[in-house]
């Protein structure tokens, strides 16, 4: 590509960068207080980091005053809409009391869920998203509102991050493709529950990025192999990632597909791969360490869960005693539409776009691998592999296929683990750049290519029509 080509590509793309901000930053201002999700936690947790230079105890400290004069102003309790419950009996925190001792577990659930939103439930949180806001905080003035407004314009800014990181994860792959090219980070805009629930005060809006950047650096390693370099810079994001947010978990195994490849495709020796694997796993548990220390130390396991567990547990039942509290129903539509659940009164609409061009996808993925291209070996090795940049490398389409499969079943299974059922779509934001790009990929081998340029356009078009009507009615509404 050329100097002027690749100056008008990166103007699109800030373009479209700067769309994504100024959407999170209007759904900043106007979507309701506490978010009608966790943000009054998240907020408590900022606050008391801030103000006590320690971390808050799960399920022994309350949310602060200035949480509960936030909820008297704008009569928000709990995850309910607006006004929908009457401002409660007890409002001073130094006089309440933690769960009473010995009730059955039925009178236990309902007391929980009456009182659940006293707590600062988010207290088994990793820090690292609650001490880059926690400065923010503590310089803004003292105003609650001021301080919950300039927390959220600070994650729209992070979260914006992911059309830079969409548009390189689709030059990474195929950087002659400009279908791809551009538009991987269109759909990116286009997925309005991002901008809606990445612009709330949320450990999301930091784990998000930093987990896309990782299976970034990690795509990269699997099509041009390791050095010391990559290795040590994806270890750091993968430890920041979990430190912001458990969820990046799934970024563990994501590790070995990546190294996996290389093996298979015998672009570097099994003894190499291992020392890097080592490498990369080494610099993120030493990030961790610290944190995984202090649970043990203050609940007796690693992150917390035991604690956690007793309080969420009333709302969120364990999937391996009812299933359906997995709600995998919701998983998709809150993914594009975002929460509380389909929050735009046209998103059925949106939702046919979005619908056919998921079904033109996977069966064009489906014949991509059928007819055979998946099965094509590169063997080249080494240095060969790191400058192998010219057309589509199929390592690259393998790691993306296998990353984003994998990467959304370890997050389907994380409340197994936890014991809190639950996965609400934004836990798959990670993958959105891979999902992207699956998604007009898989339209490309399905269609000739003038056909899947203007299947896209035309669900681009109608994506945008609907999108902005959920958008003027988002505003009208104010999130109510």
């Amino acid at each position: 590509m050329n100097g002027v080509a690749m100056g008008r590509e990166r103007k699109v793309i800030v373009l479209l960068w700067l769309a994504l901000l100024a959407q999170g930053v209007v759904f900043a201002l106007i979507q309701p207080v506490w978010s009608r999700v966790d943000e009054a936690q998240h907020f408590d947790f900022v606050q008391y980091l801030s103000e006590n230079f320690s971390l808050p105890v799960e399920g022994k400290d309350f949310v602060s005053r200035r949480v509960v004069d936030i909820s008297v102003e704008s009569n928000q309790w709990g995850w309910r809409p607006v006004g929908a419950l009457s401002t409660p009996a007890y409002l001073d925190p130094a006089a309440w009391q933690p769960l009473p001792d010995g009730l059955n577990d039925q009178d236990q659930e309902k007391w929980l869920r009456r009182n659940l939103w006293r707590y600062g439930y988010e207290a088994m949180q990793p820090p690292l998203y609650y001490a880059v806001n926690a400065p923010l905080y503590a310089a803004l003035p003292d105003d609650s509102f001021i301080k919950l407004y300039g927390m959220r314009l600070l994650a729209a800014l992070m979260a914006s991050a992911m059309v830079p990181l969409a548009w390189l994860t689709a030059r990474e792959i195929d950087a002659d493709d400009r279908l791809l090219v551009y538009g991987v980070p269109v759909v990116v805009l286009l997925t309005q529950g991002y901008a809606l629930n990445m612009s709330q005060i949320t450990n999301d809006a930091l784990a998000v990025p930093l987990s896309a950047a990782a299976v970034l650096l990690l795509l990269r390693i699997a099509g041009r192999g390791v050095n010391y370099r990559r290795s040590l810079a994806a270890g750091a994001l993968i430890g920041a990632a979990l430190l912001s947010k458990m969820t990046a978990i799934f970024l563990l195994p994501v590790v070995l597909i990546a190294m996996g490849l290389l093996i298979y495709y015998k672009r570097e020796t099994a003894r190499r791969v291992l020392a890097h694997t080592g490498i990369i796993y080494g610099v993120a548990a030493a990030i961790m360490l610290p944190w995984l220390a202090h649970n043990i130390a203050v609940y007796g396991d690693a992150t917390g869960a035991s604690a956690a567990r007793p309080l969420m547990s009333s709302f969120f039942e364990s999937p391996l005693a009812n299933f359906g509290s997995l709600r995998l129903d919701e998983l998709l539509p809150t993914f594009w539409f975002g929460e509380p659940v389909f929050p735009f009164p046209f998103w059925t609409f949106a939702w046919v776009a979005v619908g056919a061009a998921l079904s033109a996808a996977i069966m064009g993925l489906l014949y991509y691998y059928l007819r055979g291209e998946g099965a094509m070996s590169f063997p080249a090795r080494g240095a060969a592999a790191d400058q192998s940049r010219v057309g589509m490398d199929l390592v690259r389409i393998n790691f993306a296929v296998l990353a984003f499969v994998v990467g959304a079943l370890v997050t389907v299974l994380i409340p197994f683990g936890s014991g809190i059922g639950g996965v609400p779509g934004r836990y798959l934001y990670p993958l959105l750049p891979l999902g992207a790009f699956l998604l007009l990929f898989g339209i490309e081998r399905l269609l000739e290519r003038d056909r899947a340029r203007f299947m896209v356009e035309a669900l681009f078009v109608w994506m945008v029509i609907w999108e902005s009507l959920n958008f003027l009615a988002f505003i009208q509404n104010r999130g109510g």
